[in-house]
């Protein structure tokens, strides 16, 4: 019997691209100072206290790693058959 895939949150799943794209580069300070928004906000994410990310967010966390939108979110896992969505 096949286990299914755990989806993930979509907080889970950006986390995973901030570490992709910031790896050892940049550090959460940076990120925050770099896109605009509070380090407490930057701090919750990473430590997997938000439930919930904005799309204002992407957009300034791009933003802040240089990159766009479309590219840090361009991954299987935000995928809708990949993410907890209810």
């Amino acid at each position: 019997m096949n286990n299914p895939k755990r989806k993930k949150t979509v907080a889970k799943a950006l986390l995973e691209r901030l570490n992709y794209f910031m790896g050892s580069k940049m550090t959460q300070y940076e990120l925050s100072e770099k896109s605009g928004i509070p380090y407490p906000t930057i701090k919750s994410i990473f430590q997997g206290r938000t439930e919930n990310v904005s799309l204002k967010t992407i957009i300034l966390l791009a933003y802040g790693l240089g990159v766009k939108p479309s590219e840090l979110i361009d991954d299987d896992s935000f995928l809708a058959e990949n993410l907890d969505l209810i």
